[in-house]
């Protein structure tokens, strides 16, 4: 993993995430489990297929602390002021703002209203896309803990194991009620919990010393792709199995679910493998384009895209809110262009702000 491969992901996952959401309505199951239309099954994809962007974005934030001790030592307290800078004020601020224009809101009492607004706060739910920030900001808590981990292959098997169990149990218990007794003790999929093996494995791998590089060299790039497409194809079917037995889309297109462990883990894989990509047609004697001039071109404004992301996460809800009326173009268009709009508006806006979140 490098800085380079990194902003191109927080790029590539802060796109899709705009698509999950704005595909929420039309992908299968939303209105019922026996309608499929090209658009439905297209949505589906992008908002089923696209959920691991989520617990990427968790493995980049590990691996970019992680990878920043390299440049400078590890100093507790500018790494809480840093953090807190980061999260706390854009929290505030983007729960208030959805919080305050309530229906609600604005016909209760002052002392309901703070009711209202401590609870948005203290649950992450002040608007539907903040419970990452909770996510992150938990993990920034425990990050000081965690960076003491040494990385091991063994270390790292347990790791993926205890995870996959984990999730299965959280799985199995949602659709078949497995383990009652046991499962009334496992919190909802927004807990930490579920998140911390992204976040310590996005911790080795900037301090693994290239043993996930070396590991990857042993599949030619496109075998790792197919690899993520079988992944794919895994977690899309078991979507829309879970889904008509349910007949709920909502109550099982979640993100602990077993098969997005796989779908994350082998995309990371196969993003990591692409620089290895042999630039060299197998079947003619002669050079392809050359890739890594390309990539120098349009390094700079992968930069900026990645330097914009949380912006535009932050505000991309909103942008979609505005834009609401054009949904009906159908989903198949509304998804680029609230995408398109999405990033104008955050880029714009961390431009404005750049000195701000500077981190």
């Amino acid at each position: 993993m490098t800085w380079e491969l990194s902003d191109l992901l927080r790029a590539i996952a802060t796109t899709i995430v705009i698509g999950i959401h704005a595909s929420h309505h039309w992908w299968f199951g939303v209105n019922d489990t026996s309608t499929i239309s090209p658009e439905i099954f297209i949505d589906t994809i992008i908002n089923q297929v696209g959920r691991f962007t989520v617990p990427l974005f968790v493995i980049l934030s590990g691996f970019a602390l992680a990878k920043s001790e390299e440049k400078r030592t590890f100093d507790l307290k500018i790494f809480v002021q840093r953090r807190l800078w980061r999260i706390v004020p854009p929290y505030l601020l983007f729960t208030l703002l959805n919080v305050v224009g309530r229906s609600q809101f604005l016909a209760a009492d002052w002392l309901e209203r703070g009711q209202q607004i401590w609870q948005a706060l203290s649950t992450g739910m002040g608007d539907y896309h903040l419970y990452f920030l909770g996510i992150i900001f938990q993990c920034y808590i425990v990050y000081p803990l965690l960076r003491r981990l040494n990385f091991s292959l063994r270390r790292l098997i347990v790791l993926l194991l205890i995870t996959f169990a984990l999730f299965s149990l959280r799985w199995g218990s949602a659709i078949f009620g497995w383990l009652p007794n046991m499962t009334n003790f496992l919190p909802n999929g927004d807990h930490v919990i579920y998140w911390l093996s992204y976040f310590q494995i996005g911790i080795w791998l900037a301090k693994d010393h290239g043993w996930t590089n070396l590991f990857v060299t042993n599949w030619r790039s496109p075998s790792w792709g197919y690899l993520f497409a079988i992944a794919a194809t895994i977690e899309l079917s078991e979507f829309y199995w879970t889904a008509i037995l349910k007949n709920s889309a909502e109550a099982v297109g979640h993100y602990t679910r077993p098969t997005v462990l796989f779908l994350t883990f082998s995309f990371l894989l196969w993003s990591i493998s692409w620089k290895n990509s042999n630039p060299k047609s197998e079947s003619q004697n002669f050079e392809l384009p050359p890739t890594s001039e390309f990539r120098q071109a349009i390094q700079p404004q992968i930069k900026t895209f990645s330097q914009a992301s949380f912006t535009t996460y932050l505000v991309h809800v909103w942008v979609l809110r505005a834009i609401a009326p054009l949904e009906i173009v159908g989903g198949i268009l509304f998804i680029p262009l609230a995408a398109s709009l999405s990033w104008l508006a955050g880029i714009t806006l961390w431009q404005t702000l750049q000195p701000t979140f500077r981190s």
